[in-house]
C-alpha cells in the first residue's frame, strides 16, 4: 500500500514497484483515512510519507495499523534526511524502514524485499546507536524479551561486540579465539534470540530497547 498527498509522486513510486515481479500494490490513497479503511485489504508493506499524517502522531497511526493488520510494516517515503535521534524514535515507534524520493529503483526495491524480510532498513550505525547501554546488561534482555534463554558472558561480550560493529575477524582478534569459535558463539546468541542474522539481531534489540 502506498500513502501519499502527491498524485504524480504515488504514480512515480508505483510504476517502480511494478516492475517488480514479486509486488503488488494492493492500494495508493492520498490521505491517512483513507488508508485505515483500506488495510481490510491486508497489505504486507505500507510506504508513507509523514505529510499524510497532518496532526495525528506517528505512534497513533501505527497503533491503528497495528490493531487492524498487525503484520504489515510500515516504511517512511521522506525528501530529506532525518536527524539520527529522529529515525530511533520512529524505530521504537515501529517504523521498519526508509526510503527517499531521490533513491534509485535498485534501492527503492532492495529496501521493501528487506522489510518483508523482517529487517529494518536504515543506516547500520543508526541501528547501533538505538541500542542503549543498560540494555546490555542480562537482567535487561530478559525482562525485555520474553522466553529468551540465559546468556552466558562469553555471549554477551560477543552481542556488545556485534552491537559496536566489530566483523567476524575483529571479533576473533580481540577475544584471542578463531574465526570459527566466533560463529559458534554468535549461531548460539541468534539461536537464543530467535533470530537468524546480525542485522535482525540488532533490529530486534532496537525494537525491544
Amino acid at each position: 500500500m502506498i500513502v501519499h498527498s502527491n498524485a504524480s509522486e504515488i504514480e512515480n513510486l508505483s510504476a517502480v514497484l511494478k516492475k517488480q515481479e514479486n509486488f503488488e500494490i494492493v492500494s495508493a490513497v492520498s490521505t491517512r483515512e483513507t488508508a485505515i479503511k483500506q488495510l481490510m485489504m491486508e497489505p504486507d508493506i505500507i510506504i508513507m510519507t509523514p505529510e499524510v499524517l497532518k496532526q495525528r502522531t506517528l505512534l497513533r497511526f501505527i497503533h491503528s495499523i497495528q490493531a487492524k493488520t498487525p503484520k504489515a510494516r510500515v516504511m517512511l517515503l521522506l525528501k530529506d534526511s532525518l536527524p539520527d535521534e529522529d529515525v530511533i524514535s520512529d524505530l521504537k515507534t515501529g517504523i521498519r524502514g526508509y526510503i527517499r524520493i531521490s533513491d534509485s529503483p535498485a534501492i527503492i526495491a532492495k529496501a521493501v524485499q528487506a522489510v518483508h524480510a523482517g529487517e529494518i532498513w536504515t543506516e547500520r550505525r543508526i541501528l547501533e546507536k538505538a541500542i542503549s547501554k543498560p540494555m546490555l546488561l542480562p537482567e535487561t534482555l530478559q525482562s525485555r524479551i520474553p522466553g529468551l534463554a540465559p546468556l552466558t558472558g562469553r555471549e554477551m561480550e560477543m552481542l556488545t561486540l556485534v552491537l559496536q560493529g566489530a566483523t567476524n575477524r575483529e571479533i576473533a582478534d580481540r577475544s584471542s579465539i578463531s574465526e570459527r569459535t566466533v560463529k559458534t558463539h554468535l549461531y548460539r546468541i541468534y539461536r537464543k534470540l530467535k533470530v537468524k542474522s546480525r542485522t535482525k539481531a540488532i533490529a530486534l534489540l532496537s525494537r525491544v530497547s
